[in-house]
């Protein structure tokens, strides 16, 4: 597992726990956007690496 999917695994385990949207909007909307974040990095990632694998091609 890379270490992005250790932590959206993990905020999301906390938004489960702690991120009551009724009771602690803060905390549910701090860990849901730290999850969107994230999924965000992971996206970059998989482009990167997209790229990479263009740029090998070429030479």
């Amino acid at each position: 597992m890379s270490a992005a999917s250790d932590a959206k695994r993990m905020f999301v385990e906390n938004l489960n726990s702690f991120g009551n949207e009724q009771s602690q909007p803060e905390k549910y909307k701090l860990y849901l956007g730290l999850i969107y974040l994230v999924a965000s990095v992971e996206q970059i990632q998989q482009d990167l690496d997209q790229i990479k694998q263009l740029l090998a091609k070429r030479h």
